[in-house]
C-alpha cells in the first residue's frame, strides 16, 4: 500500500517559528506595564495579569540551582567574592604539570580500552578531574589578563596622544616658519616697489604693493605646502 501524499501542514518551514510569547510585546501591553510599574516599581511577574507576565524577564537562578543541558545536570555556582580572586597570576609550572598528567591519563585510558575495556571508568573520572583542575587554573589568569589588556590599551592611547601632539607641534612650527618668510618677503618687496616707481614714467600704471605682497605670500606657501593645482 502506497503512503499517502504529505499534506501542506506537514511541510516544515525553513526556520522555526518564533516563540509564542512574542505576541505579548505590543505597544498597548508595554504602556499598561509602564503604568503598573509607576505605581509599584517592585512588581513581580506573579502579580501581573497573564497577558503581561512575559514582559518581565525572569529572575536569575539562585546559587546552587541545578539545571540540565545535554542530559547532564549542572549546578549554578555562586559568584566569587573579591577576596577569593587572586591578585597574582598562578604558577605556570602548575598548569604544565596538569597538562602532563592529562597526557599520562589519556595514555592510561587508551591502554585500558585496549587490554581491559571494563576498567575505563576510573581512568575517565581521573581525566575529568584533571580537566576541571586545568580549567580552574586557566580561570585564575583572567584578572591578570584583564589588567594586562587594560595596560596595553592605555599605553596605545598614550602613544596616540603623543603622536597627535607631535603632529600639532610640527604644524605650528611650519606655520610660524611660513609667517616669518612672509614677513621677510614683505620687507624685500617694499624697496623693489620704490625702485620700480622711480624708473616708471608718469603715464605708466604702477603695480599695487598689496598685489605683489600677496603674490609673494602664495609663492612661499607653494614652496612649503606644494602647488594647489
Amino acid at each position: 500500500m502506497a503512503d499517502p501524499p504529505p499534506s501542506s501542514a506537514a511541510i516544515s518551514a525553513a526556520f522555526p517559528a518564533p516563540p509564542p510569547f512574542y505576541k505579548s510585546f505590543t505597544p498597548d501591553n508595554l504602556a499598561r506595564l509602564s503604568e503598573l510599574q509607576q505605581g509599584n516599581p517592585s512588581l513581580t511577574a506573579d502579580e501581573l495579569p497573564p497577558d503581561l507576565r512575559n514582559l518581565l524577564p525572569p529572575l536569575p537562578p539562585p546559587p546552587g540551582h541545578q539545571y540540565r543541558a545535554f542530559d547532564v545536570t549542572h549546578a549554578n555556582p555562586a559568584p566569587p567574592s573579591a577576596d577569593a580572586i587572586p591578585k597574582d597570576p598562578p604558577d605556570p609550572h602548575r598548569l604544565l604539570q596538569t597538562t602532563r598528567q592529562l597526557l599520562l591519563a589519556f595514555l592510561s585510558l587508551t591502554h585500558s580500552l585496549a587490554t581491559d575495556p571494563d576498567t575505563w571508568a576510573p581512568k575517565w573520572d581521573e581525566m575529568k578531574a584533571l580537566f576541571s583542575e586545568a580549567h580552574a587554573i586557566v580561570n585564575e589568569y583572567r584578572p591578570h589578563q584583564a589588567r594586562e589588556t587594560l595596560i596595553h590599551m592605555m599605553g596605545e592611547q598614550v602613544e596616540r596622544c603623543k603622536l597627535e601632539t607631535k603632529a600639532c607641534k610640527e604644524a605650528s612650527e611650519k606655520v610660524e616658519k611660513v609667517l616669518e618668510e612672509v614677513e621677510n618677503a614683505d620687507t624685500m618687496v617694499q624697496p623693489q616697489l620704490g625702485v620700480q616707481k622711480a624708473e616708471r614714467s608718469n603715464g605708466e600704471q604702477h603695480q599695487d604693493s598689496n598685489t605683489v605682497t600677496e603674490k609673494r605670500v602664495w609663492d612661499v606657501i607653494e614652496e612649503e605646502v606644494g602647488s594647489f593645482e
